[in-house]
């Protein structure tokens, strides 16, 4: 069954989330204090970060899906 995406705008909130979740926890080394800096620095890894934040955004949607039909 197919989920509605997210939007544009949801998925670059829950990048930057995630981009502050890595800084807090050290998960890979970021030299950049901001977001914004680190999309301007390295636009492979502000992608790949989208990208993680699309997929568990969906995940979500799907689970709270299942969880109606229950």
């Amino acid at each position: 069954m197919q989920y509605p995406a997210p939007s544009p705008a949801e998925i670059e909130a829950a990048a930057q989330i995630l981009f502050e979740e890595a800084r807090f926890y050290r998960w890979f080394q970021i030299s950049t204090d901001s977001y914004d800096l680190f999309a301007e620095s390295d636009p492979i890894g502000v992608s790949e970060l989208r990208g993680i934040a699309e997929r568990m955004l969906l995940a979500a949607a799907q689970a709270k899906r299942q969880a109606r039909l229950r």
